[in-house]
């Protein structure tokens, strides 16, 4: 049912967030206030926000992932049905990070406004991505196996090739005063040991 690719996208595109609001070669001062939220607050307020934000995001995924049993599947039905209930999930915790991310403001710090507004239009995506998987997902055929098999293929293809685009952007993401804080924060500490 290929499902390993999609939630290691799913989870990898959470990381990616993480990192990229706190990369290493930014410089510090003041970013604006606007972003996806009109208020600024610090490193150390903005870095916790979006790893308690992203942090059960990460972990809710994985233990979908880790709760879906292919050996027991023993029909294609059965399989649509995993990979409709576990996007449905995911949707969920999508929806949830998305608007803590949006609480979290903006970091005041350089390009403040530019990196809080580029997670949150990632999450954004993701939104979209697991929207559509979701959709394709209630069009995979269950006429056979192998026809189930190959719309599953496709499916996690075309979620991978969304997620890649959004990791892309995060990565450009960089700023040292959000990674002195995250190194600090316990709640980002423990993602970036996951």
């Amino acid at each position: 049912m290929h499902r390993r690719p999609l939630c290691t996208a799913l989870a990898v595109v959470a990381i990616a967030a993480l990192l990229s609001a706190c990369g290493s070669s930014g410089s510090s001062g003041s970013g604006g206030s606007s972003g996806s939220s009109s208020s600024s607050v610090s490193a150390a307020e903005y870095v916790k926000a979006i790893c308690t934000a992203v942090g059960p995001f990460e972990k809710d995924v994985a233990a979908r992932s880790n709760k879906l049993n292919t050996a027991k599947l023993t029909t294609a039905a059965q399989g649509k049905m995993a990979v409709q209930d576990f996007l449905t999930a995911v949707s969920s915790d999508t929806d949830q990070a998305l608007t803590k991310l949006q609480a979290a403001g903006t970091p005041d710090v350089a390009n403040g406004k530019t990196i809080s507004t580029t997670i949150v239009a990632a999450f954004k995506q993701l939104q979209t991505a697991v929207g559509t998987a979701l959709t394709q997902a209630k069009n995979l055929s269950t006429t056979s196996p192998q026809a189930f098999q190959k719309g599953a293929t496709a499916l996690g293809a075309t979620v991978q090739s969304s997620l890649s685009g959004i990791s892309t952007s995060l990565g450009k993401l960089k700023s040292a005063d959000l990674e002195k804080a995250a190194a600090k924060e316990p709640a980002c500490t423990s993602l970036n040991s996951a």
